[in-house]
């Protein structure tokens, strides 16, 4: 009996062991079906992939090859546009040709009367051209100043005259003088403007862009057509005006030292302070900038107190350039340390000039010294040799007092002059005089201005450096 059991327990037990073993390769074999449709699966989609792409690149292809193909009917277009312009062309030339041989065989038909009219006609237009060139020459390109190498022509008159005249009368000289005056000034500007090209001055980037920026200021370019000014002339006499004002520079930088001191020994006498002095001060002024009046005496009183604070502290040993940028009032020395280069020469306060003359080489002045700035502290630095050499206002008048001898060297007309200046103004032309001038310019009829309107408008027409010339 226990066999049994124990047989049928077996039998149960192997029975188990095979349908598990069933179960098990029932299921790796569902396994590898579902791995074999997973794989069939990603090949469909790999394959459907490479169809679009292919899809694509076709699509592509074709665009290209569109495209191509209306660039080619394009310039095929373009070719028998070409072509039908060049028969066009031809076309035209041969209705030409043919109306040139018209032409000829109607010319050849011309009669003698024809002729002589023709004749006449010519004539008739060659007086005209010449009384034209006489007027046109008269109101722009005769001389009125003439000189070495070139001229004052009545157009730059024209110009000159409008622009300085007012200011010379605003100035208070003598009617009678003006003209002439003008005259000598064009004149050596003209001359000096050659020298200035001869020495290569040429007009700066940064002039010329001052001179474009007046110029493109309508309400300044209105003001001058109002007064009868030919607006290009202008610009062109303030272009010059730029490089005159270099070159005069230039002469002065470039005037030797020795021919500087002996001009001011022969203005000043043989025995003129030569020296240069380079002083320090220390300012407080007494008077008020805007007004150039004298301040209150409290606040005087309080300037005083100041500068004597000032003048403890560098005799008591600080620094004095130091002191100077703390507490000066001189905004044009301050920043250096109070630095001032001076000369015997007239121009720098008697009160401060003569303060100097008793210091010795590093020297402070004992007290203030008042002028009419306010109250000084002053330190000698330095005494140089022959230094006014260097004083750029005497080099200045040095090379002036050469340019203005070059008015010798002018040959003015001065009935033209006359003439010229009465018709500009208005004034009727004296009996004694010989032709009546047109100097207007741009068919402006200057005529119609007069003196007076010109005077009111004496600072707005001209730019400092016109403004400094003119003197």
């Amino acid at each position: 009996m226990d066999k049994e059991n124990e047989n049928v327990v077996k039998s149960e037990t192997e029975e188990k062991e095979e349908n598990v073993k069933v179960e098990e390769a029932t299921s790796e074999e569902k396994s590898t079906k579902e791995k074999a449709k997973e794989t069939e699966k990603v090949d469909e989609k790999k394959e459907e992939k490479k169809e679009k792409k292919a899809d694509k690149e076709e699509k592509k292809k074709e665009k290209e090859e569109k495209k191509e193909e209306k660039k080619k009917e394009k310039e095929q277009k373009k070719e028998e546009k070409e072509e039908k312009k060049q028969e066009k062309k031809e076309d035209k030339k041969i209705e030409e040709n043919k109306e040139v041989k018209a032409l000829e065989k109607r010319v050849k038909r011309i009669n003698s009367e024809k002729i002589i009219m023709a004749s006449i006609i010519v004539g008739v237009l060659v007086v005209a051209f010449a009384l034209f060139g006489f007027y046109y020459y008269n109101t722009n390109f005769k001389s009125v100043v003439k000189f070495e190498g070139g001229s004052v022509t009545t157009a730059d008159f024209n110009v000159y005259y409008k622009t300085f005249a007012p200011m010379l009368q605003y100035y208070g000289y003598p009617a009678e003088e003006i003209p002439m005056q003008i005259a000598q000034k064009a004149g050596i500007d003209m001359m000096l403007l050659n020298r200035a090209k001869e020495a290569g001055v040429t007009l700066s980037d940064e002039d010329k862009a001052k001179v474009d920026e007046t110029f493109s200021d309508e309400e300044q370019v209105e003001q001058f057509i109002q007064q009868g000014i030919d607006v290009e002339k202008m610009r062109q006499l303030y272009y010059n005006d730029y490089i005159i004002t270099a070159y005069i520079e230039k002469l002065a930088d470039d005037a030797k030292d020795e021919d500087v001191i002996a001009y001011i020994k022969k203005n000043a006498g043989e025995d003129a302070d030569l020296f240069g002095y380079d002083t320090s001060h220390i300012l407080f002024k007494t008077v008020d900038d805007s007004t150039g009046s004298e301040l209150s005496e409290e606040q005087v009183a309080e300037a005083k107190t100041k500068a004597e604070a000032a003048l403890k502290r560098v005799l008591g040993g600080e620094d004095f350039a130091t002191v100077a940028k703390e507490v000066s009032e001189d905004t044009g020395t301050k920043e250096n340390g109070g630095q001032y280069t001076m000369y015997m020469d007239g121009n720098t306060a008697t009160e401060y000039a003569d303060a100097v003359k008793t210091l010795k080489e590093g020297e402070i002045t004992a007290t203030l010294v008042k002028s009419q700035f306010g109250y000084h502290i002053i330190k000698l630095n330095k005494k140089i040799e022959n230094g006014r050499a260097k004083n750029e206002t005497e080099r200045q008048a040095y090379v002036d007092e050469d340019i203005n001898g070059l008015a010798d060297k002018l040959e003015v007309d001065e009935t033209y002059l006359k003439q010229l200046v009465e018709k500009i103004t208005g004034t009727p032309v004296d009996n004694d005089t010989t032709t009546e001038v047109d100097t207007t310019t741009d068919g402006e009829d200057a005529s119609t201005e007069d003196s007076s309107t010109q005077t009111e408008s004496t600072d707005e027409t001209t730019t400092t450096t016109t403004e400094e010339n003119a003197n």
